[in-house]
């Protein structure tokens, strides 16, 4: 398959999708390019699918029922969900947009302290 990675999506998932072709939104010239414009010019590269991070595309509706399947992946955790993100890809279809869960983000407040570690106390037992 030909698949165009969004800009926000790691350059390096590319090497964990063997058999298929895998271009960034920069190495083909579409970096900075506005979402607006973004599926038409991924629709004119022929692309077969479009994985991309950026929600607000699905809900501005730009990519249903387009000449590609796109999978938007959630969270950043893509390392350890690999598989699933496989095969999210083997089942895309033309003009579907599928959400793929790699994870969640539990942010941190900053004033928010993690809990302390107190090591155990070990006594000697005569």
């Amino acid at each position: 398959m030909k698949i165009a990675f969004d800009e926000g999506v790691p350059e390096r998932l590319a090497k964990y999708l063997p058999g298929h072709e895998v271009r960034s939104a920069r190495k083909v010239g579409l970096k900075g390019l506005k979402n607006g414009k973004l599926p038409a010019a991924i629709e004119a590269l022929d692309f077969e699918i479009f994985i991309t991070n950026d929600k607000r595309m699905e809900a501005e509706g730009q990519l249903s029922g387009r000449t590609f399947g796109s999978l938007i992946l959630r969270a950043a955790n893509w390392p350890t969900h690999v598989g699933t993100i496989a095969a999210a890809l083997d089942d895309c279809q033309t003009g579907t947009v599928t959400r793929v869960d790699c994870g969640r983000f539990i942010p941190r407040k900053a004033s928010q302290k993690l809990p302390s570690f107190k090591p155990a106390v070990r006594t000697q037992v005569e």
